[in-house]
């Protein structure tokens, strides 16, 4: 066993999950299933950066077309075995066969590393939420696994309240990220000025293509010093 590792222990339904965000870019990552859902994480996993470690017997059109295009690293094509993990950092089990998504997770605990059933809790040391992206931008929701038709309500709901303009006004705090520096070196005068901003219509504003109406604002609650 690892150091860090800790033994199997019984799952607990009902635990409270802490929320993060993970840097896979670069990371030995496992996934272990080549049905629906494995090409689903596998496919995810990929367009964050991860060394992608593929274990199936049989895998979809799809994650063929990633193992020819040698966007997986490597393609184990059998069932999973014990010492499958072995240098990863992560594992998401994501077969139709709870012995071996089991078996994936006692395995992952054993060597300490993060570990994703897709089947859901009680298994497993992390869920993926459902996450809504505009740009930069992240809202990641999540039930703990409680309710997956609630997650995916309110997801959509969020979906129609934050729009491409979102997306559009964290370029636009990127790009000025300098300026605002050099002008409010003391964050929290620059936070007191990104929120002088943000209590105008900006949003309403990038939404209706308003460009110089936006300079405007910029000029009045960012750049003018105060």
């Amino acid at each position: 066993m690892s150091a860090g590792a800790r033994p199997a222990s019984p799952p607990r339904a009902g635990k409270a999950y802490y929320p993060v965000f993970l840097d896979v870019e670069g990371r030995p990552c496992a996934v272990v299933g080549g049905g629906r859902v494995g090409t689903e994480k596998a496919r995810k996993l990929i367009e964050h950066g991860a060394v992608l470690r593929l274990v199936a017997p049989e895998i979809t059109e799809e994650l063929r077309a990633l193992v020819d295009s040698g966007s997986v690293a490597e393609y184990r094509r059998r069932p999973y075995r014990r010492g499958d993990l072995a240098g990863c950092f992560l594992a998401i089990a994501a077969t139709d066969d709870e012995d071996v998504n089991r078996a994936v997770w006692r395995d992952a605990e054993e060597r300490g590393l993060l570990c994703n059933v897709a089947t859901g809790p009680p298994y497993g040391n992390f869920i993926v939420p459902g996450v809504v992206r505009r740009g930069q931008l992240a809202i990641a929701v999540s039930t703990g696994g409680a309710s997956p038709a609630v997650a995916r309500r309110i997801r959509r709901e969020l979906q129609e309240r934050y729009g491409p303009e979102w997306e559009a006004l964290l370029g636009l705090l990127s790009d000025l990220r300098d300026d605002l520096k050099a002008r409010y070196p003391d964050a929290e005068r620059r936070r007191d000025a990104v929120e002088r901003l943000m209590r105008t219509d900006v949003v309403e504003r990038l939404a209706e293509n308003d460009g110089e109406g936006v300079r405007a604002l910029v000029r009045e609650t960012l750049l003018s010093g105060r």
